[in-house]
Parts: C-alpha cells; structure tokens; sequence
C-alpha cells in the first residue's frame, strides 16, 4: 500500500487548510492510487472565528481515506490511550482488527464520552484562553524578541517560532535551553527539514507559567546576542 500522512490542521505550523487547498491535495493522492491517513487530530484546537472541514468530508465517493482523531489534545486526555480511526473500507478494517489488540479500556470509554457529551463549555473557555496567550506571546516576543518571526496559528495550541536571528544552526536547541534556561522545549527538526532556528512551544498552560518561559527564552538570547 502506497500512502500519504496528510495532517489537517497542520502541526507544527497550525495552518488551517482551506476547502480547495484540500481538494487539490486529496485529489492529487486519489488520482495517482494513493490511500491517505488524515491526521486531525488538532481539529477543535482552532482560533476564534476559524472552521475544520475533514478531508473524508469532501470526497464521499472514495472509501481510501483513513480519518484519524481524538479527545487527547482537545481535552488533555493523553493518559486514556484512546482515539478514534475512521476506517471506512470494510477490507482495510477487517486487516486492522486482525493485526491490532482490539481492546478498549472501559474506563478510557466513558471518559472520552464524557467529554464529547460534556465538555463543551470547556473547550469553549480553553478556546478563548488560548486566543490569548497567543496574542500574549506575540506582544512579548515583539518586545522582548524583535528579530524573531512567529505568526499566531489558524488552530492547535502550539507556537512555532523561528530565533535562527538569535543563534547559530549548530546549537542543540531543547539541550541549549534546557541546561541553560530550565525550559523544556522542541527544536523545529523534530517536525520537518530546513527548520534551523525554529522552536515550538506549547502554550496550553497557564499565563505565568507562559510568561515565566518566555522571560526565560529571551533572557538567555538576548544575553547571546550582547
């Protein structure tokens, strides 16, 4: 089998593909044999304002999309190893249950319905509070950080900021902090190639916490820089 791992939304980045960039892309795929695995699993993380069209959604005619999602990022929900797989070929899901341990933890069962069935003021609230540390960090690294390039993402909860003004391609960027700033972080090439110089943080945490980072960050680069 010859696929491809679309991630809609995207991570590291957050782009929120738009209809006809998906469209385009699956179309691609479909055309030349390929199945796709669709990982959405960022799908509710979005900003304010924004929308998620799964890629399965606008090719009803094809059963060679596998939809991958789950509670784990939306509701921080990781400990329950429970997610949802969308398989919609009758042959492709009779090999998965022969190949996979076909066991759900009852427990992780109702938690995960608990919090589709309850959780959505929650998500509404972590929503918003996201959309603001967001712009939160934005406001500092411009003051702080002028030379550093970050846009606020279109979806999830992660910051994808590029400091290669800051500091050189050879430096172990998570170690480099790490020992000497106390912040545990990840470096860009963990994610995609020619990503020197990008970090990604995980601002689903609380303000001081995201405000202690940063003064850490900035303090250590700006301290380089001098």
């Amino acid at each position: 089998m010859t696929l491809c791992i679309f991630c809609n939304p995207h991570n590291p980045t957050g782009r929120v593909w738009a209809e006809e960039e998906l469209k385009k892309a699956g179309r691609i795929c479909l055309d030349n044999g390929l199945w796709i695995i669709s990982d959405e699993i960022h799908c509710d993380l979005l900003r304010t304002g924004r929308s998620h069209k799964p890629l399965a959604a606008l090719f009803p005619e094809t059963d060679r999309i596998v939809t991958c999602m789950a509670p784990s990022k939306t509701f921080n929900l990781a400990g329950l190893m429970f997610s949802n797989v969308i398989i919609q070929s009758g042959e492709l899901r009779a090999r998965w249950k022969a190949r996979h341990y076909d066991f759900e933890n009852p427990l992780s069962i109702a938690a995960a319905k608990a919090a589709y069935v309850h959780g959505e003021e929650w998500l509404k609230q972590l929503k918003e509070y996201l959309d603001s540390n967001f712009e939160f960090t934005r406001e500092y690294l411009e003051e702080h950080l002028p030379k550093a390039v970050f846009r606020i993402p279109e979806a999830t909860y992660l910051a994808w900021v590029n400091i290669g003004a800051y500091i050189s391609d050879d430096v172990n960027l998570p170690l480099h902090f790490a020992n000497n700033a106390g912040v545990l972080l990840e470096g860009g090439n963990m994610f995609v190639a020619n990503s020197d110089g990008y970090i990604r943080l995980n601002l689903a945490c609380p303000r001081e916490v995201l405000e202690e980072g940063l003064r850490r960050i900035s303090g250590l680069l700006n301290q380089k820089t001098k």
